[in-house]
């Protein structure tokens, strides 16, 4: 398993080494390159862009623009590159209902021509980072109505849409023979020519390669994350299966679970600009959760676990109006989690530990022996069955100890060291 594990890791970054190469193989200077990132940008994203403006070959780039905002990171320097290009730079907001906001609208005021959907939204240029207040002025020229709301788009939209296309496809057909600023003096593209259909019909079709570029493997693996929602789930099931493997006595695959999923969290949280109380809310809701299953009971410490885990989740993130957790998405996660709790966790945890010759109720008064040191918790094994277990720290109970039973609170043991000589209850 671990090596498996280990090989499988190799090949990724290999790929993701290799990736970059296989997108240059038929690179020409006449090529159309469309750079496609999507979700909240940060500094692993913007510096992706940036690579693709700078060097990569083509007589025009077009950025598909769908990002709600810039989460963290420094965008100076893309902006810079787009103005010092000697090609032209365009972008293209979509599909509908595609976002634009913040620093990432910003972007459109300086390429030199922008296109979006119909449906596509604009906006919020008061506000370059999110979460990092007011931006640097409004460019001249731009459309005053984008700065403090977000503009659906229907018609052109002075200084941020020159053209309304339904489809990518139609956007860079809207290029072919249109002059086009650049830092080096003014460009005329060349991108699609007349063709015949199979009907006879008169059609347009791309005159040069059109190629998609998307960030290499592991970018797009941390970016699952980028999202507050997705960021909450990955935290949540992080903390699920590692409470789920505290309880279980063992490692298995659900610690791999656990490890990958809050390695993915961390990367949200260190890039997202945080509500540092709502995430301490929701640590705290999980906590409250894992009481309340220790006790095999619903009390109101998971009442008001839900409750914080809610409040929590609708405001981890300070990055609103730009974009914020999507309450249905935080909702579904959180009903998971506690089905998770307390129906499938209790029943594969009761499982693993029950045994079939004696009921937990009749587990009190028995004896068995310590599988590991108590620090106050432990590992017991009784008439065969493995148990989660806890004892007095000044007990000082050893691997291999003789141990009592005294008490069954859920799925925990209270147990107590025995006197191998004399049966009983050692002080």
């Amino acid at each position: 398993m671990g090596r498996t594990l280990r090989l499988l890791l190799a090949a990724a970054f290999v790929f993701a080494g290799v990736a970059p190469a296989f997108a240059a193989v038929g690179a020409s200077d006449d090529a159309v390159v469309v750079a496609d990132v999507r979700g909240p940008l940060e500094q692993r994203a913007l510096d992706f862009l940036t690579d693709v403006v700078e060097n990569e070959p083509g007589q025009v780039v077009v950025l598909q623009v769908n990002n709600p905002g810039i989460a963290s990171g420094d965008p100076s320097g893309l902006y810079a590159a787009v103005a010092a290009s000697d090609r032209p730079i365009t972008a293209w907001v979509g599909p509908s209902g595609a976002e634009a906001y913040g620093g990432v609208a910003e972007l459109l005021t300086l390429v030199a021509y922008r296109g979006a959907a119909p449906g596509a939204k604009v906006g919020y240029l008061n506000e370059r980072i999110a979460g990092q207040g007011a931006a640097e002025l409004i460019q001249p020229g731009v459309d005053p109505a984008v700065r403090y709301e977000s503009v659906e788009v229907a018609d052109p939209i002075q200084g941020i849409v020159d053209e309304v296309a339904p489809t990518i496809g139609q956007f860079i057909a809207t290029l072919d023979g249109r002059e086009l600023p650049t830092a080096g003096g003014p460009v005329v593209l060349d991108t699609t020519e007349p063709a015949t259909a199979e009907d006879g019909s008169e059609i347009i079709v791309a005159s040069v390669d059109v190629r998609f570029l998307k960030p290499g493997l592991i970018d797009r693996f941390l970016r699952l994350a980028i999202r507050p929602e997705a960021m909450l789930f990955f935290l949540l099931a992080g903390l699920a299966m590692a409470a789920f493997e505290f309880y279980a006595a063992g490692v298995g695959i659900t610690a791999g679970v656990a490890v990958l999923s809050l390695f993915l969290a961390g990367f949200g949280i260190a890039t997202l600009p945080m509500r540092w109380v709502s995430l301490a809310a929701v640590l705290l809701g999980m906590l409250l959760y894992t009481i309340d299953f220790q006790g095999a009971v619903i009390s109101w410490r998971g009442i008001l676990g839900t409750l914080l885990l809610v409040v929590g989740g609708l405001t981890i993130t300070d990055a609103a109006p730009q974009f914020g957790p999507r309450w249905w998405a935080v909702i579904l996660t959180i009903i998971g989690i506690a089905a998770f709790y307390m129906v499938a966790m209790t029943t594969v945890a009761r499982s693993r530990f029950s045994t079939r010759t004696i009921g937990r109720e009749q587990l009190v008064g028995r004896h068995g022996h310590a599988e590991s040191a108590f620090d106050p918790f432990g590992v017991v094994e009784v008439d065969g069955a493995r148990w989660r277990a806890r004892s007095h720290r000044a007990a000082g109970i050893a691997p291999g100890d003789a141990v009592e039973v005294l008490e069954v609170t859920g799925i925990m043991l209270e147990v107590a060291p025995v006197d191998d000589e004399s049966g009983g209850v050692r002080e």
